[in-house]
């Protein structure tokens, strides 16, 4: 069997089953840039498989780590959005080769449990030997934590098979990583969670990669209208081009007056907040008609609360809901949106604004956080050479 070298994308025969030096990314601390560092990735275990990664999609959910907003224990290898071929498997997996092009995602799952079996694969509570440790170690033989069970911010990863689903030859990998968590993510809320349906009404507030997914999937289930709420011009200009009807700038709009407007008076059937800043759920759920759904989509920080009185709640039939990785099934969402996407329903290649080698990874952070992009990716086998002035809409 073929495994992959580890500083490049080439093949070269080595011997199987084995572990390999990898170059990753160390976040030690908050506020910390990352540094780049060899380790050290143990061979894939029983139903799991070693994949070089070509792309890794920075999420915000990586920031709310390194920057103190979500707590965590350091050191850690964050990167969780992630695409590349496979180059090794353990024992069990039998429908994956070398060499064979993949989404990673970093929902992990048994298939065994009750969530699993009720089809609620983002709350399993199976135990598979990687939720209790790492594969990664360093020099020293301390083990590294996966961030957010992938830790794709590397030039290999070792994950779960759950986690992997095969993409077509000759897909694009660059934005195939988008697959494995913004898109899936912001898709999901609209399908799996909210469940939106032809001529409902949608506001998505926040406008990055998990919204521009969720305002594409409302697109799809035949929403009319749909409001793309977000402060950055660039980010509500580009939102037309992926479906939205109106878009509303949440400092200077009266967000309810414009939802009324485009639906001749009444409010919204689903209001979806994908960002995690906190003020997108101040007045959310007043912009709601009888029986809308308030999906919070975004994770804000840990301390951040809501209020809302119950008894007008349960009076006006509304409901709130939380979405987590949109409730998805990765074997069976992943294949619908590569469906969408052959389709030409779903655009990827529009929401990946500018690439980056894995040694630009704190420029790329510094991208996300001044909300320049949709996407940036991190190609660690690669080299980055896509500009933010490629992508329509948005500008820097």
């Amino acid at each position: 069997m073929l495994v992959a070298d580890t500083n490049a994308c080439s093949f070269r025969a080595v011997p199987t089953g084995r572990g390999a030096t990898i170059r990753a990314a160390v976040s030690r601390g908050v506020g910390l840039p990352p540094s780049i560092e060899d380790l050290y990735l143990d061979a894939p275990g029983p139903d799991e498989v070693r994949v070089v990664v070509e792309a890794c999609a920075v999420c915000h959910s990586d920031l709310s780590y390194v920057d103190g907003t979500w707590a965590t224990d350091f050191p850690l290898v964050l990167g969780h959005e992630a695409s590349g071929r496979v180059a090794d498997v353990g024992d069990g997996v039998y429908d994956l080769s070398t060499n064979d092009p993949v989404v990673v995602s970093l929902v992990r799952t048994c298939g065994e449990c009750r969530a699993c079996r009720k089809g609620h694969e983002v709350a399993c509570t199976g135990n598979l030997s990687l939720n209790d440790r790492s594969p990664l170690s360093d020099v020293d033989g301390n083990r590294i934590p996966q961030g957010l069970n992938v830790a794709a911010f590397a030039t290999q990863v070792v994950v779960h098979r759950s986690q992997v689903v095969r993409l077509p030859d000759g897909f694009n990998l660059v934005e195939a990583s988008l697959l494995g968590c913004g898109v899936l993510t912001g898709s999901g809320a609209v399908t799996n969670t909210a469940r939106v349906g032809q001529g409902d009404a949608v506001i998505v507030v926040g406008c990055g990669g998990v919204g521009v997914g969720a305002i594409q999937a409302a697109r799809i289930a035949g929403a009319e209208p749909i409001l793309a709420v977000d402060p950055e011009a660039d980010k509500r200009k580009a939102a037309f081009g992926f479906g939205a009807t109106h878009t509303v700038d949440p400092v200077g709009d009266d967000v309810a007056a414009a939802i009324r407007s485009a639906t001749g008076g009444r409010l919204a059937d689903h209001l979806l907040v994908t960002t995690g800043a906190p003020a997108a759920l101040d007045g959310a759920i007043d912009l709601l008609a009888p029986m809308g759904q308030l999906v919070i989509v975004g994770m804000p920080g840990d301390d951040v609360t809501i209020d809302v009185a119950p008894s007008w709640l349960a009076a006006t039939n509304k409901s709130i809901l939380g979405s987590k990785m949109g409730g998805a099934r990765v074997s069976v969402d992943v294949p619908a949106l590569l469906d969408h996407h052959r389709a030409g329903r779903l655009d990827l290649d529009g929401m990946v604004s500018t690439t980056h080698p894995l040694d630009e990874l704190e420029e790329a952070f510094g991208e996300v956080r001044r909300g320049e992009v949709l996407r940036t990716v991190i190609l660690p086998n690669g080299s980055g050479d896509r500009d933010p002035a490629d992508t329509p809409g948005v500008s820097v």
